[in-house]
């Protein structure tokens, strides 16, 4: 006998997050920054609550996944900072967004097995929200609660995911993207309309409100030290360029990106290019010096990690294992896009990576 087997909610994604976003909609409509906000980092139902998100099990991949090599080379990087400064101990390494902790592994398996004195001055902080790591050698923190005086903000991958504002271009000008529920599913309206210097003629694109205050905030980090950054980005100008009517907004659900945000609520990443000019402004109004951006493809080679590869051509398996990663984390069509920012006080540049600007 055919039962009626429609799934309700759980069509849309986790049905008590659904739920929620419904409640807190109370019949009206939500702006979609608050929408990408709860889908995400809802306290018990939010997507970065789901363990096992990252790899090749989960939604998609991340440089300090693919290869430990990427976080020696972070490591490397940091190692030139501790130098710079003078050696000082403790020296902390924060680490926003840290997820399962997989950069923090190898920044410091790095460090025990090259300079133990360097392995010995430092701290490593990772801040996280939601699903964490265990590695004992980490402490787990949600927010820092006084700064270092010295060290580095590692930030990977983390601006990307801090929600958006939304607008749509009409003929009156930016019209801020709100979404209700329509008894079925989620609905996008169009809100107030926005004043914003240098909008697109046309199309959609996104603004985040947060990433200036957070970048200044990470600055606040350390007082001497630095701040290196990697993430999907453009200056502005290249960000808001007329022929980018969709703008940047993307979901990824099971190493498959697509464009529909209202499906597989708090199952799926969502994610957004960031303002590079916002990011250099931010480390600028903290009197850091700003470096970049760079793509991870030049950073990276520019580092010598290249030479990571040819190290081990006497272990074809190692060679054959490096290699393929570092294509991965230097395809100019994939990672290697990546940009790479940086920010300095306190010591004087140029920091690797950065000597010669592109």
């Amino acid at each position: 006998m055919p039962l009626d087997l429609d799934p309700g909610l759980a069509a849309l994604g986790n049905p008590q997050l659904v739920r929620a976003i419904i409640a807190e909609m109370a019949g009206g409509a939500i702006s979609f920054q608050r929408f990408m906000e709860l889908a995400l980092y809802h306290p018990e139902h939010g997507y970065y609550q789901k363990p096992g998100r990252i790899g090749r099990q989960g939604d998609f991949l991340t440089s300090p996944v693919i290869h430990p090599l990427f976080g020696w080379a972070v490591a490397a990087w940091c190692h030139w900072v501790w130098e710079q400064a003078g050696r000082p101990i403790p020296f902390v390494i924060f680490e926003p967004g840290a997820g399962e902790g997989h950069l923090a592994r190898a920044v410091l398996d790095w460090a025990e097995g090259r300079h133990p004195a360097f392995a010995e001055a430092i701290r490593y902080v990772a801040i996280e929200r939601g699903a964490r790591g265990s590695d004992p050698r980490v402490t787990w923190i949600t927010e820092p609660t006084e700064p270092a005086e010295a060290g580095v903000v590692v930030a990977n991958e983390f601006f990307d995911a801090l929600p958006v504002q939304l607008f749509e271009v009409t003929e009156r000008g930016p019209a801020e993207v709100m979404v209700a529920w329509d008894g079925e599913r989620f609905v996008e309206l169009l809100g107030r309309i926005a004043t914003i210097d240098g909008a697109p003629p046309a199309g959609r694109f996104e603004v985040s409100p947060q990433a200036f205050g957070t970048m200044r905030a990470m600055a606040r980090f350390v007082r001497r030290g630095a701040v290196l950054v990697f993430d999907y980005g453009y200056p502005r100008e290249e960000l808001w360029a007329p022929w980018r009517t969709q703008g940047t907004l993307l979901c990824f659900y099971r190493h498959t990106a697509h464009a529909d945000p209202y499906i597989h609520v708090g199952e799926q990443d969502l994610t957004a290019h960031v303002d590079l000019d916002a990011l250099l402004a931010g480390l600028e109004a903290e009197e850091m010096e700003p470096w970049g951006p760079r793509t991870q493809r030049e950073f990276l080679y520019a580092l010598g990690a290249h030479d990571l590869v040819e190290a081990v051509r006497h272990d074809l398996q190692e060679y054959f294992v490096r290699r393929r990663a570092l294509e991965q984390l230097t395809d100019s069509a994939g990672l290697g896009r990546i940009r790479v920012i940086a920010g300095l006080r306190g010591i004087s540049g140029p920091p690797p990576g950065f000597e010669e600007e592109p």
